[in-house]
């Protein structure tokens, strides 16, 4: 049997203002459905696939966690994260796999979005978890909340080119 000769990919998130992890960059494993969908991406889109994904909202366990987790009710197990970043490197620490829900930055961002895309992200979640994804989607929604990594990657574009201007001269 021969193994898959793609490298793992992990994914880079902001996780929302509640919890321990408030605000904090957290790094998990890509899902297969997710690692099958980056490398389509990446055949069509070569130079800049990962930054189609920046800025995805992108369901992800609070804890590691295996199938079938039978939970009660009232137990948050998900929580809705923001991309940041995608990387081959494997980062020290990850919490787990993402989950396959997401939804892309083009979309949750528009003026006008309706309710499906939350129902989406939802999925089939306890009562618990898809009050604390909408309460997410409500925060990740607030214009000042929606544009940190490419803010960021903006920022590292301009290092890269002082760099480079610096290493000419």
């Amino acid at each position: 049997m021969q193994r898959n000769s793609q490298k793992m990919l992990y994914i880079i998130v902001q996780m929302p203002n509640t919890g321990l992890a408030a605000n904090k960059l957290r790094a998990y494993k890509a899902s297969r459905d997710l690692q099958k969908l980056f490398q389509i991406e990446q055949k069509l889109n070569p130079i800049a696939w990962k930054q189609t994904f920046l800025e995805s909202l992108l369901v992800v366990p609070k804890k590691h966690y295996k199938h079938p987790q039978y939970l009660q009710d009232n137990v948050k197990m998900a929580v809705l994260a923001k991309v940041v970043g995608i990387t081959e490197a494997k980062p020290l620490y990850t919490v787990s796999a993402t989950r396959s829900q997401f939804i892309l930055e083009e979309t949750w961002t528009a003026d006008v979005v309706t309710n499906n895309y939350l129902r989406f992200v939802q999925h089939d979640y306890n009562t618990a978890t898809k009050a604390k994804i909408a309460f997410d989607w409500t925060y990740w929604r607030q214009q000042e909340n929606r544009t940190f990594a490419r803010s960021c990657h903006k920022h590292i574009l301009v290092a890269c080119k002082e760099l480079k201007t610096i290493e000419k001269q």
